[in-house]
């Protein structure tokens, strides 16, 4: 196991991984389904997604609900208190990320994961 040392390690193995910094933003706007999530990270697999959902719930960062009275059964991810902690530093993360594609003269891929989308909500 890594020794961990400093609040840069923690807060980097809390959200690595390719999807949980886009998941954890996206539900930073509402609630969100599992299909919401698949749609919003474009190209993850299902069983992908489903470990990075469960290891931001291990975490603390994002509350799982079943509603198991339904059918079929509706299953919503929302961000908690913890978790919306982490919502300045990862916009910060988007905007850095797009001063330095604009610096290298590259257009960002255009979905839109770093802004919020009213058709997502």
């Amino acid at each position: 196991m890594n020794k961990i040392n400093t609040g840069f390690d923690v807060v980097q193995n809390i959200i690595s991984g390719k999807w949980k910094s886009i998941i954890l933003y996206q539900l930073g706007y509402g609630e969100k389904r599992t299909k919401d999530l698949l749609k919003i990270c474009e190209g993850v697999s299902h069983k992908v997604l489903n470990e990075q959902l469960k290891q931001l719930q291990q975490d603390g960062l994002i509350k799982r609900a079943v509603y198991s009275d339904e059918v079929p059964i509706r299953v919503e991810y929302t961000i908690t208190d913890y978790g919306r902690s982490f919502l300045p530093l990862l916009k910060e993360m988007c905007d850095t990320g797009d001063k330095h594609l604009k610096k290298q003269g590259i257009t960002a891929y255009d979905h839109k994961v770093c802004e919020y989308n009213e058709s997502q909500a």
